[in-house]
Order: structure tokens, then sequence, then C-alpha cells
């Protein structure tokens, strides 16, 4: 049985702090400054660093900095402006507010044409060679990079083939990603999609029409580990030569190619 097993891989808003000096932890609550609403599955993590988390369904988290005074905490989400600030000068009770995040789409001309459908990616569904998320560390991204035809591409479906299922159902977020220098640099989605793998389920297919991605080159798509199960997390089919993983610990870690198998990960496009 070959497997990849590695620990890489396995609007507005207010966020409250509170910090305990000995354990350096932080604990917090993302809310939509203009509803009042939490926000789940928010990103939080040190800019460059495996230290990171992912808000759970009630906008919570907690997170041990690790003695960190000096480094960059990140807060990210799609539909929201990115906030950083230097961990160390923020006390007990400190509010932070994340301004709302107009996304202004960038226009891709299209002409009149019959347009063709491909499956682009790694369509391998084997079970002996695996790879994937080695715990439920929140904020775990793995995926690779696809390659297409011709551009503009649309991306209507996703596929995944599962070699080793979750002992319970799983919650994932699936991003998609521009290339530059070989790693994921701007998301190509503009709206959350949000994926559950469930027990003895073998595949996952997602029907993308309704969130309109278009891909002018190479993108990389992922998939991010966002809610806590129990048990053994979820591996996905990969196969040699097919590489690498791209992946990163947590959501503001740095990005690092993996080995040379390749995820099962694959697409429907128009081009």
């Amino acid at each position: 049985m070959i497997s990849v097993y590695k620990k890489l891989i396995p609007c507005a808003a207010g966020l409250l702090f509170a910090f305990t000096t000995n354990a350096q932890i932080v604990e917090g609550t993302v809310k939509d400054a203009k509803t009042g609403e939490t926000l789940p599955y928010v990103n939080v993590g040190i800019v460059g660093k495996s230290i990171g988390t992912v808000t759970n369904q009630d906008g919570k988290f907690k997170l041990d900095l690790k003695g960190s005074t000096a480094d960059t905490l990140k807060l990210s989400m799609i539909g929201y402006k990115p906030q950083a600030f230097i961990t160390g000068s923020y006390s007990t009770g400190k509010v932070i507010a994340l301004q709302p995040d107009v996304v202004n789409l960038k226009e891709v001309k299209v002409k009149p044409k019959k347009w063709k459908t491909a499956l682009l990616g790694n369509q391998t569904n084997s079970k002996s060679g695996n790879a994937g998320f080695t715990s439920n560390k929140l904020g775990n991204e793995i995926g690779t990079i696809i390659k297409i035809k011709k551009s503009p591409t649309l991306i209507k479906k996703f596929f995944a083939n599962v070699a080793m299922e979750p002992q319970d159902s799983v919650k994932m977020r699936l991003n998609f990603y521009s290339v530059k220098d070989g790693l994921p640099d701007q998301l190509l989605n503009t709206r959350n999609i949000f994926v559950t793998l469930k027990k003895g389920q073998e595949q996952i297919a997602l029907d993308l029409e309704p969130y309109n991605i278009i891909a002018e080159d190479k993108f990389v798509v992922t998939l991010e580990w966002i809610e806590n199960a129990r048990g053994q997390g979820v591996h996905f089919s990969a196969s040699f030569f097919k590489g690498p993983i791209i992946a990163r610990e947590t959501s503001q870690a740095d990005w690092e190619k993996v080995g040379m198998f390749g995820l099962g990960f694959y697409v429907l496009a128009e081009y």
C-alpha cells in the first residue's frame, strides 16, 4: 500500500480578543458588525507559520500563539477585507473591526463560439496510492495544479476520488487559485464553496455553475479542512508522477510543494 503521510497535508466584522498571558492563548469571536451575526469558518493564523485555526459554527476560536509577540496575526475570509496586526500590541478586550470587501469582478470577454467540454486534472481512483489530511487540524489545505486547454475556461464541476473515507462526516472548503511561481496566488472564486463528505462516500462531485469560476491560465484547486470531526481524516486517491501536491499546514502558513504524488482531483470544464 502506497500512502503519503505528512503533517503538512494531511460585509464588516468585529473581533473580540481575550489573552491569557502565561499560555499565550488568544480566544475570540468573529461577528458581522452590521448584523451582529457570528461568522463561521473565518481563517485565523500567524502569517508564514503553522499556527492557525478556523472559527467554529458560532464564530469562536482559540489559538495558542506559542509565546510570539512580534508576529503578524491575520484574519481572512471571502467577502471581508483581511486584517493583520502585531500579536503583542493588543490587550484583553480589544475589538477589531473588519471592513466589507467589495469584489470587482474582472471582465472576461467571451466571443460567441461553440464551446467544447473536457475533464481536466487527475482522474485516478486508486485505493493503494493515497494522500490527504493526516489530522483534523483546522486550516489544513491540500490541492493540485490543473492545466487548461484554452483561455478562457469555465469550471463547471469538481470531482475528488476518495481512497479512505472518514469515520464521520467532515466539512471542507473548496478553493480555486491563480498560479504564480508555481504556487497559489489569488482566489478565483468570490464566494465560499462548502463540501460535506459523508461516511462511506467514495467520490465528491460538486456542481460549480452557480459560482461562475473562470480560469485564464493553469490554476490550483484545493480542499481545506474547516470543521473538526471524530476519528481519522479523509484520504484521496493519488498517483505517482502526477504531482506535486500543493499544501499548507494552516490558513496563513506558507505554501509548499510536496512529493511526486498527484491527488485525484479533476474538473469538468468548458473552453
